[in-house]
Formats: structure tokens, sequence, C-alpha cells
């Protein structure tokens, strides 16, 4: 009885030692480096694994993609790339963006979360910034940026002309790195809480690239004023202002949230690039914290602002088309500090103000009562207001 016992017990196992066996004789061949610490990530229905093999042994690394609810095969659709912080896990960036897989199915977009790589020196999980080993996904996270999208773009359909990049905290620094050395891949890049640790006479000048940022002034990582390691916030915006050749006449400043967010904008720049700060100084009632904010800043969630900076690319427009709208009345005329659109038709859309040159002076949601508010910093003069896919001539 026992005899048999042992013989069933062992055919049972048999072909799980064979497994194993075959398994050992695979890593003799070719050992495996694991990306990360995130084992949690494979949890995510999202969840991708990228391998690469160098002499004998095969890397890997690890990203979740996103894929909007509308998408369909063959759609050529945008991509947004958001990079955790410092020892975060791409599974849970999705919760800290705060909707942002919402937001990319109501307008049609991929987001991936790729997962930084564990490093030894920092005991931790952390993106490195600038190039640090050449056609390596585990050296060079720049490399690792590239082929991702390449590893996307095999699996669905992407529109390789509107690619972005965002990320918080470390992730920000990849950002920033990614902007100086390969601003030609992306259309847009936002800066989430992050620091700036490249030399920016290492940055290509050839290809700047939109950018946004968002930093509290009450960060305790990465001081919105800086410290002994990391340059302010004001004086990494100066550096940007100056390699995008934007003038700094173009600089228009506006007060959101009754005072608790500071938007600065700059305009007309190298190939009309574009610089958007929001020096948030409290939100939900403390000060601007090191996070990914999620408070509405006039009624539109920071991640609604990115989108729409990111489609936007800085406004630029080569033509003009107008659309018949008999019954849409503008007023007053001129207008003050808020436009009255009546009769429109649409509700809660997002707007897009030009000045005579085609740049935006100002973008944001259409309320629900038809108002654009916060115009009266404006000069006087005619502008361009598009909502949606109409365009109106609107005096101050």
């Amino acid at each position: 009885m026992r005899l048999s016992s042992f013989l069933l017990t062992l055919i049972a196992i048999v072909p799980y030692l064979l497994q194993a066996q075959e398994a050992s004789l695979l890593q003799s061949v070719s050992p495996i480096r694991s990306d990360s610490t995130c084992a949690i990530n494979c949890e995510d229905p999202g969840y991708r694994l990228m391998t690469q093999v160098i002499d004998g042994e095969t890397i890997t690394r690890e990203y979740i993609i996103h894929v909007p609810s509308g998408y369909q095969e063959g759609d050529n659709l945008p991509l947004v790339i958001v990079y955790h912080g410092f020892g975060g896990c791409a599974y849970y960036m999705a919760d800290e963006t705060g909707g942002l897989n919402d937001l990319a199915d109501e307008e049609n977009f991929f987001v991936a979360y790729p997962q930084a790589a564990y490093r030894p020196a920092k005991e931790d999980t952390y993106w490195e910034p600038g190039f640090n080993g050449g056609e390596s996904i585990y050296l060079d996270d720049i490399f690792f940026s590239e082929q991702l999208i390449e590893h996307i773009d095999e699996e669905f359909s992407l529109d390789l002309s509107r690619l972005y990049a965002a990320g918080y905290s470390n992730g920000g620094m990849l950002t920033y790195s990614l902007a100086c050395l390969r601003g030609d891949l992306f259309e847009g890049v936002c800066i989430m809480s992050g620091a700036l640790l490249d030399e920016m006479d290492s940055c290509d000048p050839t290809q700047p690239v939109p950018m946004i940022i968002f930093h509290g002034t009450g960060d305790f990582v990465l001081p919105y004023n800086g410290d002994q390691y990391y340059a302010s916030v004001p004086d990494v915006v100066s550096l940007w202002v100056d390699h995008f050749q934007i003038p700094t006449s173009t600089l228009s400043s506006t007060e959101l949230n009754g005072g608790n967010v500071v938007h600065d904008s700059y305009y007309g720049g190298t190939n009309n690039t574009c610089l958007s700060l929001y020096t948030v100084i409290e939100e939900y009632g403390m000060p601007g914290d090191h996070v990914w904010f999620g408070q509405d800043m006039d009624g539109v969630s920071p991640n609604r602002i990115i989108w729409d900076f990111f489609s936007g690319v800085c406004g630029g427009v080569d033509a003009i088309s107008y659309e018949t709208h008999d019954r849409v009345q503008a007023s007053p005329v001129p207008f003050g500090d808020q436009l009255f659109l009546g009769n429109i038709g649409v509700s809660s859309a997002t707007y897009h103000m030009y000045d005579v040159r085609g740049v935006v002076v100002r973008t944001g949601r259409l309320g629900s009562d038809g108002l654009v508010h916060g115009l009266g910093d404006l000069p006087a003069g005619c502008y361009l207001l598009r909502v949606g896919e109409s365009i109106f001539q609107v005096v101050k």
C-alpha cells in the first residue's frame, strides 16, 4: 500500500521535475536578469514583458499597457508613457495618476506604465537619466523607452506622430532627460513634481519639445526653491525657456483656484515651442506637496490640462476655417473678464483662445453655463476662440 502510494506520487511529480530540469538547463544557457522587484505588476491584465539577450544573458523589462475602451484593431492612436517615481511599481501608477485611464477611454489614447529597473546602487527601482549604456534595455532607460514604443507598436497601431511622455518625481527626471536628448520622439512632455539632472549643454537644441510642469511650493522631497542637490523650479524653467529660445516677453501669468495655483505660460520658441508651469501653492487645503496633483484647477483636472496641452501642440494654427453658426451669440462685445457663448450646442467642452499670430493665450473648459472665465488680463484686441471643431472671432 505504501509502495503503491509512493509510485503514484512519483508519477505525479515527474513532469514537474522534468520542467524544473529544463528550466535549469535554459538558465545555464541564458541566465535571466529580472528588471524589478514588483511582482504585483503581473496581476494587471495589461502586463507585458520585453526581453533582450546580451552576451548570453536574457534581460527582461516590464510595462503595463492600458488600451482605451474604444480601440479597434487598425486604429492609429496616440500614446502617453507615464514613468513612476523612485521605488515605485507600474501597477500602482494608474491609481496614483487619479483617473488617467478613464480620460484615455474618453479621448481614445493608449497609456503605458513602464517599470523602472532595480538598481543595486540605489537599493530600489530607479530611472537613470542620460545615456548610460548604449543599446541595453537594462542599463539605458532612454534606449529602453525607444524599444518600449516599438514593442507597443508591434502589438497595436500607434500614431507615431503623437507620442507623449509624463513622469512623476524620479520619473520626471527621466522625462526631462528624454526632452533633452530625444525630443524628436515626442510631441509633448509633462513633469510632475520632478527635478532636472541633465546638464543643459548636452541637450539637442534642434529638437525642442512642448513642456508642461507641475510643482508644489510645499514639496519636501524635491523643494520648489531648490537645495544643495537640485536647482529651483524657476531656475529650471528659465533654463528651458532659454534652450527653446522662447521670448520671455511672451510670459502670461494667471491665478487659478483663488490664487492657490499660478499658471505661467511661454510661447513662440523654436518651432513654435511652448512651456507651461503650474505652481501649486495649495491643494485640498494643504501646501502643494510631492504628489501627482489631482484637484481641479478652475474646474479642470490636472490630467485634462495635460491632455489638452498635449493635443493642442502649443496651439499653433496654420489656417483657420469658420463654420456657420447663425444662432451663436458671443457677448459682451467687447468682453471683459468673461465671455458668454449662447446657443453653442455643447457644454463643458475644451476651448482654446488664440491671438492674431495663431498662438494660444488661454485654454480651459467651457462651463455648463456657456461662460469662459479669467480673461481680464488679456490685452485689448481680436482673438479666435475654438470650441470643439468650431472657431469664432471675439473682441476685447
